[in-house]
């Protein structure tokens, strides 16, 4: 009786931790749209919260920009005599000091120009997220129609293979036919395993990219909408909007400042004095002092700041000129892409796709009664998954030449 209760508690407890275990582990799927994707993304990245925060950060930096020295206090006795009471001349009063004023403002350019390099540097990386989004859901969208299909060939096998069972237990067709069906259906049922793996793995990055803890299902449908683009027009958009060159103008900007900055600090610093002194024992006596700090050895630390900034911009300059080659070269790429990609959805949106379906429609017919064979039937299955795949796989191929393009020229192309 007692081994009895044991084996019924550790019953229950091996039921309860399986039942935790599958709550731990289970995988939430929700239905989402590109959109909506992509807003809860924004959200959520943490590299955009932290391109957000280092936005902040420049903008805390740029207040640094007017930091005048702390003002100095001091007190002066002279000709003491036993005491400091008795002492001939008192000073008290305090002394600030102060760069040349156009240093600041200087300053002040460099770190304004610094902020919306990180301003950009944010745009930029919503524009990877949103293009990275973009791509594995595309590629999630073709995967889900080829799973579709994949399973639509699975089951037309299926029947082939019953088919040819019946027809060679009627002594009507030969072993090799039956082995030929079985070979294609195992073929089908391996390519519907590969399509799920590639499925979850564009889930887990799409997920990965959101930084939330469920998986996605797509609410859209792979579909292709004919636009008429310009390439002159797209790297026009592309000079005017393209992050990357935002950042380099920017950079230009905080380096020419810099270049006159390190040239203003050949200015003279500036201190003042003001103070009040007791003399001879009357306290009337007011006083200031100006002073000027003569950089005597600029060809130090001077000079090399000069020629770091200038340098700097220089390499900036070129920097600029090599980016908007290989944006041009990018953008004549992903539109050459384009082109031929809506050259290959029209061909196949046309007859081709009512023909292939067609075929398929006549050949099941005439195979079950007996006016085609297994060879030319197979041809027909074939023939009609390959251009079912080639139709999908072209509308992929020419969103993503328009993902493509939208990320080179940062804007949405309609």
């Amino acid at each position: 009786m007692k081994t009895n209760r044991i084996l019924l508690l550790f019953i229950i407890i091996a039921i309860i931790v399986f039942n935790t275990d599958q709550f731990v582990f289970s995988q939430t799927e929700v239905r989402m749209s590109l959109d909506e994707i992509i807003k809860t993304a924004t959200e959520n990245n943490q590299v955009v919260r932290s391109s957000k925060l280092s936005i902040e950060k420049e903008n805390a930096i740029k207040q640094k920009s007017f930091n005048i020295p702390k003002p100095e206090l001091f007190v002066e006795y002279e000709g003491v005599q036993g005491s400091l009471s008795n002492a001939d001349s008192r000073k008290i009063g305090f002394v600030q000091q102060f760069e040349f004023p156009t240093n600041y403002f200087l300053r002040a350019d460099v770190g304004e120009s610094q902020v919306k390099i990180a301003q950009e540097e944010l745009g930029r990386t919503l524009n990877t997220l949103k293009t990275n989004i973009k791509i594995n859901y595309t590629g999630l969208l073709l995967k889900t129609e080829l799973l579709k299909a994949s399973r639509e060939n699975y089951k037309t096998y299926e029947d082939f293979l019953f088919t040819a069972e019946k027809k060679y237990d009627a002594g009507e067709s030969s072993n090799i036919e039956v082995l030929g069906a079985r070979v294609n259906k195992i073929k089908f049922e391996n390519e519907i395993k590969n399509i799920e793996s590639d499925i979850r793995s564009l889930q887990s990055e799409i997920r990965n990219l959101m930084n939330v803890d469920y998986y996605i299902l797509p609410s859209d449908e792979l579909t292709y909408k004919e636009l008429s683009l310009n390439k002159a027009d797209l790297i026009r958009h592309a000079s005017e909007n393209n992050p990357g060159l935002k950042i380099i103008k920017y950079q230009k900007e905080k380096f020419s400042s810099k270049v006159s900055l390190s040239k203003g600090e050949l200015l003279p610093d500036i201190s003042f004095k003001y103070f009040t002194q007791k003399l001879l024992g009357d306290n009337n006596y007011w006083g200031m002092e100006i002073g000027l700090g003569v950089p005597l050895w600029f060809w130090g630390e001077q000079s090399g700041s000069i020629k770091e900034s200038d340098y700097e911009l220089r390499i900036a300059s070129g920097e600029e000129i090599s980016l908007r080659r290989s944006l041009e070269n990018d953008i004549s790429i992903s539109f050459e892409e384009y082109e031929n990609s809506m050259r290959q959805v029209k061909f196949f949106s046309g007859e081709s796709m009512k023909e292939v379906n067609e075929i398929l429609r006549q050949s099941k017919i005439s195979y079950k009664e007996g006016a085609i064979g297994y060879v030319e039937y197979l041809q027909a299955l074939n023939l009609a998954f390959e251009t079912r795949a080639q139709y999908h796989n072209s509308i992929f191929k020419y969103n993503i030449a328009i993902i493509n393009l939208e990320n080179l020229t940062a804007g949405n192309i309609k």
